[in-house]
């Protein structure tokens, strides 16, 4: 009576482990791909909050500023996004943008690839709004440009996404 011992050998291990493994690194790209896209993502909607919650502040106009005068302004220092007052005294909301992400001012023209985004010298650092809850881009607080009424949100290598600034 012969007895089979049952079980795997070291030889069909290791060939399941070298498939698995080159499954693996076949995968690595797109799962990258996902999570910028994913991140990028995350950085239009926050941006699109911050240029939402500037504006609703400047409609209030908590501190009855005159006509076109800054009621409220965005402002971008590093990857933290801030709402602030008229007098910039006080910080009305505040949000995290995701590393790498790639933030520039632009105008109607779309930019054509990641590469042309990370080449603009056009970085975002602060818009600021009347309290008609329109942006003043000739504002001393912030002057972001008349033709630059948007704003291009990249991740790595990653096609652009828009927000209006309106």
């Amino acid at each position: 009576m012969s007895r089979r011992v049952a079980g795997f050998s070291l030889v069909e291990l290791m060939v399941t482990f070298a498939v698995m493994a080159v499954l693996a690194l076949a995968a690595m790209p797109f799962a990258r791909g996902w999570i910028d896209g994913n991140r990028q993502m995350q950085a239009r909607n926050l941006m699109w909050e911050a240029v939402s919650q500037t504006r609703a502040l400047a409609l209030r106009n908590p501190e009855n500023v005159g006509l076109d005068a800054v009621s409220a302004r965005l402002v971008r220092d590093g990857r933290t996004l801030s709402v602030l007052r008229a007098d910039g005294s006080e910080v009305a909301w505040s949000g995290q943008l995701p590393r790498s992400a790639d933030i520039k001012l632009t105008g109607s023209n779309d930019f054509d690839d990641a590469q042309a985004l990370q080449a603009s010298a056009d970085d975002l650092a602060c818009v600021a709004f009347g309290n008609r809850g329109q942006r003043l881009p000739l504002a001393a607080a912030c002057t972001s440009g008349i033709t630059l009424h948007r704003l291009a949100i990249g991740m790595n290598r990653q096609d652009p996404l828009y927000v209006d600034l309106l």
